[in-house]
């Protein structure tokens, strides 16, 4: 995490990257459904007028398709072909697996706060029920290219050994904060914490971090790198149990208590080998994936009208 803003210790509108593109790929199947809706009603209905003259849906969905509707067109034909291998296969997924997926992009992509995950929806113009049958076109997919690889104990061994840095464990501490606009808030919060009063409800009711605030301020495990530079170093330099003066830093000022600590550690193969094995499977799916389609338009009978 190099930048400035991934280090932002208050996380309160961080969107990360890496999702920002799983949702314009989403944005697109949404290009999509209009495009269905559009062509699915041939009787030019009327769904504008300028000054007197109309504006059909026919009119509209040329429009669309003379701008990328090529792409999306080729998107919907990819994805007919992905359900009716799956059918053939007698692949499926449920809706708890979708749920499950949906809840590993909130906890590896917005910290475990499905509120940051909505408004991230509501940003781009989604809906959850878009993304639900984006994701199980991917899954079915996924579950079709995993059916075709079979990996051996020595290629898992290999990958570990290439890629061991993947799962040997840094230096980390689980820390809570409550997060203020001024030394004089913390100064004040410091003495209530002094008199007895309690840490995790002091961080919900003056924390301006609100992500954090609503765990009581706690921030889970993290390492070097991840915070901005003064509260990282606050943070651990502190004992397990201990407290920190006010820490200012561009976001305002903290006052940190250390939970818990973890030392790094060098992973052997036998500790993580069910990880590695899973880790190669997930990198040797996703770069069958594109090989997949590819290979079922090629077997269709594909006809543009």
């Amino acid at each position: 995490m190099e930048s400035e803003e991934k280090k932002n210790v208050s996380r309160k509108s961080f969107i990360p990257v890496v999702y920002i593109v799983v949702l314009l790929i989403v944005l697109a199947s949404a290009a999509v459904i209009i495009i269905n809706f559009v062509n699915n009603n041939n009787d030019s209905e009327v769904v504008a007028s300028v000054n007197g003259e109309e504006i059909t849906k026919d009119d509209l969905y040329d429009a669309m398709f003379a701008n990328g509707g090529r792409e999306i067109l080729d998107r919907l034909i990819s994805n007919r072909l992905i359900l009716q291998e799956a059918e053939a296969l007698e692949i499926s997924v449920s809706e708890e697996d979708i749920d499950a997926e949906i809840g590993k992009v909130i906890q590896e992509n917005f910290y475990g706060a499905e509120d940051y995950f909505y408004q991230a929806l509501e940003q781009y113009g989604l809906t959850e029920e878009t993304l639900r049958n984006d994701l199980e076109i991917e899954l079915l997919l996924r579950k079709i290219v995993r059916n075709q690889i079979e990996i051996t104990d020595k290629d898992v061994r290999e990958y570990y050994t290439e890629n061991q840095y993947l799962f040997n464990t840094p230096e980390q501490v689980e820390a809570r904060h409550i997060l203020v606009e001024t030394l004089d808030e913390a100064e004040k919060v410091i003495q209530m914490l002094d008199e007895g009063q309690d840490f995790s409800e002091l961080a919900k009711e003056y924390s301006i971090d609100t992500a954090s605030a609503k765990q009581g301020g706690n921030l889970g495990f993290f390492q070097r790198g991840e915070m901005v530079a003064e509260f990282e170093e606050a943070a651990f330099n502190l004992a397990i149990g201990s407290r920190s003066a006010p820490v200012e830093t561009m976001h305002g000022f903290h006052i940190i208590e250390v939970l818990d600590r973890r030392e790094a550690h060098e992973a052997t193969f036998d500790e993580v080998k069910e990880a590695a094995e899973e880790k190669l499977l997930e990198k040797l799916v996703y770069e069958k994936m594109e090989e997949q389609i590819n290979r079922l338009r090629e077997e269709a009978d594909i006809k543009y009208q």
